[in-house]
């Protein structure tokens, strides 16, 4: 099993509704992985606040609302 794949049974575990990760950055904590849902036609759907996994080894954890905003927040992201 891949690591997407990975992060997306953990997250469906934790009870998002995710079918897209995405690696947005790394920290000390692990890489980070923000979710998403796609359509049939491979476009995003809109999903509200962030919802992010942070993954190092075999272990996972989702970030939600302002604390995922603030991890965001911490990386120099392009558009």
């Amino acid at each position: 099993m891949d690591k997407i794949t990975k992060i997306l049974d953990y997250a469906q575990k934790m009870g998002e509704a995710a079918n897209h990760a995405e690696k947005v950055g790394t920290t000390a904590a692990g890489d980070v992985y923000s979710l998403g849902l796609l359509d049939d036609h491979g476009f995003a759907l809109p999903t509200g606040l962030p919802r992010l996994v942070v993954a190092k080894g075999e272990n996972c954890s989702l970030i939600t609302g302002n604390d995922a905003l603030a991890l965001l927040g911490s990386f120099d992201l392009e558009e």
